[in-house]
């Protein structure tokens, strides 16, 4: 029997690849496509950072005569001071009368809507920060003492976080996950409903059926061919965050920190294979049986695409979320995959929760298979051609 699923399973690696469209969807568009959504998001972050410090402010400043505080503020940010009337980016306005030294409440008035504004009044805050220092340096320099007779405590931090977070994982574990999930999904859709109701449609699963061949074996080499794409689409998507990450601008997005393949570790590497391998053959194998429940490649969808939504509701939720130390959790498909994830990626794999993943994801596979291969054995495959 397995040596005539893997028979099948040829037959239909054959097919895809005489299919040019289809390697060019699931192995070379993530290559390409993922490279250029971080690089683009990271230059647009970069650009419009730039642009914000770049931009000359009209800030107006009320009530307060001191030169010392524009000083200031002309080193944080680039600006032309105006009147109140001309409407102003941000406006600064003192209680009246002020004297440099008494207490005061300091009103700022500014758009927030405007992400540019927003960098502007933020280094204002910081000016006003600097400039009430400069102030209370000289009160305290009045009564024979200075800033740091004040400060009788040195703060040393110590990061207790595993190497890998500190080095980038943690970024990596965020966001990485979810797309590798959400790929390996789309690349088991497509081709697990193309070689199951699609063949329906095309009228040549009845000419399959028909070989001295266990309908068995057909059934799991189809799976098996599904889950192969499923898991190419995943690792050419997993390649292309790494070589985005190593290009211009990649690592923008990640607050510019250096992140990349050293920050994966042979173990981690190896957890993230066997989740992508045990999810891909649980998703192949419940992509098909749905596949094979449908009588055309549109009822399928109809069928496939509440899954998909619930796939990327569990990717968005647990995006922000840390790694969970519940067992239970592991249970749950493609939430267990993604916990695991994000557990190699910062450096703190725990075999129980790799033996759950890849045991639960291969119970559920098994499963979906058995029901596929009981339906290829059933006449009801045939009353849907």
């Amino acid at each position: 029997m397995i040596r005539d699923a893997f028979i099948i399973f040829r037959k239909e690696l054959r097919n895809l690849l005489k299919d040019r469209r289809t390697v060019f969807s699931t192995l070379i568009l993530p290559l390409l496509t993922i490279p250029i959504i971080f690089v683009g998001m990271g230059s647009v972050v970069g650009s419009l950072d730039k642009e914000a410090r770049e931009t000359i402010y009209t800030i107006s400043i009320q009530d307060n005569a001191d030169t010392r505080l524009p000083t200031i503020l002309s080193t944080l940010v680039s600006y032309v001071p105006v009147s109140t009337d001309a409407s102003p980016d941000v406006t600064v306005i003192f209680p009246r009368p002020y004297a440099p030294g008494t207490k005061a409440v300091v009103r700022m008035v500014y758009d927030s809507s405007s992400q540019k504004t927003q960098f502007a009044a933020q280094m204002v805050r910081q000016a006003l920060r600097q400039y009430d220092d400069l102030i209370a340096q000289e009160l305290l320099v009045s009564h024979g003492l200075s800033l740091t007779d004040l400060i009788t405590l040195e703060t040393v931090v110590i990061d207790t976080a595993p190497e890998a977070v500190q080095s980038g994982g943690g970024m990596l574990a965020m966001m990485v996950p979810y797309f590798l999930i959400i790929f390996l999904f789309a690349g088991s859709m497509s081709t697990g409903l193309d070689v199951t109701c699609g063949e329906k449609e095309r009228g040549s699963l009845a000419a399959l059926l028909v070989n001295q061949v266990s309908r068995t074996s057909i059934a799991w080499g189809k799976i098996l061919h599904v889950m192969t794409v499923a898991t190419a689409s995943s690792i050419a998507t997993f390649a292309g965050m790494l070589i985005s990450l190593q290009l211009p601008g990649g690592s923008s997005m990640f607050g510019g920190m250096d992140v990349g393949a050293s920050s994966i570790g042979s173990t981690a590497m190896l957890v993230i294979l066997l989740g992508l391998f045990s999810t891909a053959l649980f998703t192949a194998a419940l992509i098909s049986l749905l596949g094979c429940l449908a009588k055309t490649v549109k009822e399928g969808t109809t069928y496939v695409m509440p899954l998909y939504m619930v796939v990327v509701l569990i990717g968005v939720t647990t995006m922000y979320m840390d790694p969970s130390k519940n067992p239970y959790l592991f249970l749950i498909p493609f939430v267990n995959t993604i916990f695991a994830l994000k557990e190699s990626f910062m450096g703190m794999v725990s075999p129980m929760h790799v033996l759950l993943m890849i045991g639960t994801n291969l119970m559920y596979a098994a499963l979906c298979g058995f029901l596929v291969s009981r339906l290829f054995n059933s006449e009801r495959i045939l009353q849907t051609v």
